[in-house]
């Protein structure tokens, strides 16, 4: 188990298209606060996996989830589904 699969596994039960969620909700599902990182860099959210030696990134993607939208002042963030996440059961390791 990696330390951002409960975000996998939270998208992975959303039905919705588009999940909008603030810094403190992920914090509340992962149990832990974010890195300062990502609170102020929005790269930090990015969407290439290549670009994710943590594994934030490929919890999101392999749920079926990019991130559409960061906000890092306001301290949000909108994921947009762009698979079905039936088709990723498990994060990467």
């Amino acid at each position: 188990m990696t330390k951002y699969q409960p975000i996998h596994l939270w998208l992975r039960g959303s039905t919705s298209t588009a999940v909008i969620a603030t810094f403190a909700e992920l914090e509340n599902i992962l149990g832990f606060q974010l890195p300062l990182s990502a609170k102020a860099h929005r790269q930090w959210w990015g969407n290439e996996r290549v670009h994710h030696r943590h594994t934030y990134g490929r919890a999101g993607l392999d749920a079926g989830f990019e991130t559409e939208a960061v906000d890092v002042d306001k301290e949000t963030i909108v994921f947009r589904r762009v698979k079905s996440a039936a088709m990723n059961t498990r994060v990467s390791e």
